[in-house]
């Protein structure tokens, strides 16, 4: 797996205040983060990679061309309010350590957007999540103004090509993780970039695909400003923010009615296809409206890489490890496994899809066990203007954990 590391700018050695030498672990990785339709598969998508929401997962969704395009461009776009306030963020459990975070409040955000010409597919995509918290410690109410807040995500900017006859994809960009935690107006910033690399299987004529993604462990490092002071509401920095490589295999197969039309090519890929390499090239033609099967099943394991001298994220929160009364905890020492399965269903064609998931979230943290989730979801059909428009909605459950969120975007 790709690995940046990097150094540690100089502006931040020459700081007032010495820099701590851990490095946060930026967020636990079994968390799922995604747009509703990936929730509610249980984050099994690496192995469909569809749609301007499938390129978070994979990036060569970005040339996976829809099976009803009739012309040689396309665009999608997608955004997903991923948290509703729908109970205390305090008692949620979002590291997984087997505690509450205390959080004041929590938002997680993810958009996207692609265009396609022909084979090829540009994009860029950002997922975020937003913590606040009391600078003063876990108090039940918090004075006005005396909030630490804590944004953190990714990012992506990519492009992808769809090889032979769009039955092999890969997909290649800018990975980058980044990191501001701020306080009475004032802000600390990190961040840094990888590259990421990602493919996708789909041979024509039968019912499954298989996917994989490469994303790079990422060190983002403190920029600091220049005479700038390495603190924050009295607490000392860390020397960087770090995101564990993760290597995603998974595969998806279709059942039912039409089942083997799951590949079929668009009459836009027809027409390009034989362009390049003639009629002969081409597999039988089947109709705009053919079946391809109700089911779709999916499934996945992410492999989740150890990193070196990393301490969990609320160490910087709490007081009692600014002041040097207690250690920071260790975190992210050993590799992790996060298998994921979902299924979906065309339970009123062309109107309305349902779903269920489920997935293994590991825990970063010494002695403190794995956690099951299940998540659900549906994607309804509203309007067509220009686009067909659906309303998307999903729940991921866990012990300590709740995550409801909603969407706008196509439906395809």
């Amino acid at each position: 797996m790709l690995s940046l590391l990097g150094t540690a700018p100089a502006s931040a050695q020459s700081s007032d205040s010495p820099l701590r030498s851990e490095r946060l672990y930026l967020h636990n990785s079994g968390v799922l983060l995604g747009s509703t339709r990936v929730i509610s598969l249980g984050g099994a998508y690496v192995g469909v990679a569809e749609g301007v929401s499938g390129f978070a997962s994979n990036l060569a969704a970005l040339a996976h061309r829809s099976p009803r395009l009739d012309r040689s461009w396309d665009v999608g776009l997608s955004f997903s309010y991923l948290d509703l306030p729908l109970g205390s963020p305090r008692q949620r459990d979002l590291d997984n350590d087997g505690f509450g975070d205390n959080a004041l409040a929590s938002r997680q955000l993810l958009g996207g957007v692609l265009l396609q010409y022909k084979r090829f597919g540009v994009g860029w995509y950002f997922r975020s999540t937003s913590l606040w918290h009391c600078a003063l410690g876990g108090l039940p109410e918090c004075p006005t103004g005396e909030n630490i807040a804590i944004h953190y995500g990714h990012n992506t900017l990519a492009a992808a090509v769809a090889l032979g006859r769009d039955d092999f994809i890969i997909g290649l960009g800018l990975f980058g993780a980044e990191a501001t935690f701020s306080h009475h107006g004032e802000d600390r910033r990190y961040a840094e970039t990888g590259v990421e690399l990602d493919a996708l299987y789909r041979p024509h004529g039968l019912n499954y695909r298989v996917g994989m993604s490469v994303k790079p462990q990422v060190a983002g490092f403190y920029r600091a400003r220049p005479n700038e002071d390495a603190t924050l509401a009295g607490r000392p920095l860390y020397a960087a923010v770090v995101s564990p490589a993760v290597l995603s295999l998974g595969g998806s197969v279709r059942l039912g009615e039409g089942a083997s039309n799951y590949n079929r090519l668009s009459p836009a890929a027809r027409r390009d296809i034989a362009e390049r390499f003639g009629e002969p090239w081409l597999p039988p033609q089947q109709p705009l409206e053919v079946p391809v099967g109700p089911w779709l099943l999916t499934a996945q394991v992410d492999l989740i890489s150890a990193t070196e001298a990393t301490v969990a994220l609320h160490s910087f929160i709490d007081l009692d490890v600014a002041t040097g009364k207690v250690e920071p905890t260790q975190v992210g020492r050993d590799t992790y496994l996060s298998p994921r399965v979902g299924a979906e269903h065309d339970t009123l064609p062309g109107r309305l899809r349902t779903r269920l998931g489920s997935y293994v979230e590991p825990s970063p943290y010494v002695g403190v066990d794995a956690r099951p989730h299940l998540t659900a979801g549906m994607e309804l059909f509203v309007f067509e203007y220009f686009e067909k428009w659906a309303l998307s909605a999903s729940a991921d459950i866990a012990p300590r954990y709740y995550n409801v969120g909603l969407s706008v975007g196509f439906f395809r």
